[in-house]
């Protein structure tokens, strides 16, 4: 009896797959649904103070009208991007008061507000201060050619490889010491 017992199991053995190592996520659910366990509290960090949009702009100018205030204000970040601040006009920002220095117009400081934001802009001396222009290198004269000041050498009208025009030289007559200058005057005409 035990003997038939082993032989019916036989086959069932023989045919069975080696046991395998239950992977981490089956159990996944139990740790986090789980009563017995307390989910991770999610860090926060400080609190991080909201960013003000009105921090990145300084004004340009600013002047009172009968119906409120007229300003520009600039980008500090990029200096061509200029907002234009109308009376009743619909830019997004609005001037609610302004604090004037009648002894150095820099340190005017405009109270602004944008949306809920509300914010001081003032003069940037970085961004009031005009850019230079770079000094033009003197023109070099190409071998071959003379250097003429005032001809143009990129003249669209002329064809690629003319000439260039000489200068026209006007030499002043030189005094003569003959008194009799009207005689010459008539000769060859026909008198």
């Amino acid at each position: 009896m035990i003997r038939a017992l082993i032989l019916l199991m036989l086959p069932i053995v023989v045919l069975a797959d080696v046991p395998k190592k239950p992977t981490l996520t089956r159990y996944r659910n139990l740790w986090n649904d789980s009563l017995f366990t307390s989910k991770p509290v999610p860090e926060t960090g400080p609190a991080r103070p909201e960013e003000n949009p009105l921090e990145d702009y300084a004004l340009g100018g600013i002047s009172r009208l009968k119906d409120g205030y007229y300003a520009i204000l600039i980008n500090k970040k990029d200096p061509s991007d200029r907002e234009v601040i109308k009376p009743g006009g619909d830019s997004g920002f609005t001037i609610v008061d302004v604090k004037w220095d009648e002894s150095n117009w820099k340190e005017t400081v405009a109270t602004v507000q944008s949306g809920s934001h509300r914010g001081s802009v003032g003069f940037d001396d970085k961004l009031m201060t005009p850019k230079t222009a770079a000094p033009q290198k003197p023109q070099q004269a190409q071998p071959g050619r003379p250097n003429i000041p005032g001809a143009n050498q990129n003249n669209p009208q002329r064809p690629p490889g003319a000439r260039t025009p000489r200068p026209r030289v006007v030499r002043p007559p030189t005094p003569s010491t003959n008194n009799n200058s009207n005689d010459n005057r008539g000769r060859g005409r026909g008198r």
